[in-house]
């Protein structure tokens, strides 16, 4: 083999070799850079186990309360009543309630609602004082879409409308 051979031979072995490095480092760092980024992922999903570990004791608290505390669903007819007696207001001095329509009856996998549109009158304290003690959370009422105005008969009353809701334990539960 005469040298100028030998030389575009070597050359030739470089550029492959050239070109092999070129491609494997390519290779290379798109490896690197998904496992870092998988590697980073994993890690913040450790540090949530942990918190959640450490949180579990909380947690199962709160469900072995709501197991033993959440009223249990019986009937239709008989959480529809409910929930309308609970807003009569008949045992609450200054307050008067009107117009109330009973909202459909949601079923989920976690609870079924029963619900009660209704208006409330009386003097600014006593309304706010019933609607304080119909939402406590241990009685699983909540009231949604509340809006207050005063009264245009009577200045010194305000009108509440709004939606008490009662969450039940499914039935499947």
């Amino acid at each position: 083999m005469k040298a100028s051979e030998k030389r575009l031979l070597f050359a030739l072995l470089g550029i492959f070799f050239l070109g092999a490095v070129v491609i494997s480092s390519d290779f290379y760092f798109d490896k690197r850079d998904t496992l870092v980024a998988e590697a980073a992922t994993l890690e913040t999903e450790w540090v949530e186990i942990e918190a959640l570990f450490e949180e579990k004791e909380i947690w199962e608290m709160r469900a072995d309360w709501l197991t033993q505390q959440q009223p249990k669903f019986t009937s239709n007819e008989q959480i529809d009543q409910a929930i309308y007696q609970e807003a009569l207001a008949d045992k609450v001095p200054g307050v008067t309630t009107s117009k109330q329509t009973l909202l459909p009856t949601v079923t989920t996998p976690d609870y079924v609602q029963a619900g009660v549109s209704l208006s409330a009158s009386g003097d600014l304290p006593s309304v706010f004082r019933w609607l304080h003690l119909l939402n406590r959370p241990e009685s699983f009422r909540v009231i949604r879409n509340l809006k207050v105005q005063p009264d245009k008969e009577k200045p010194e009353n305000v009108i509440a409308t709004f939606e008490l809701l009662r969450w039940y334990a499914s039935p499947e539960a």
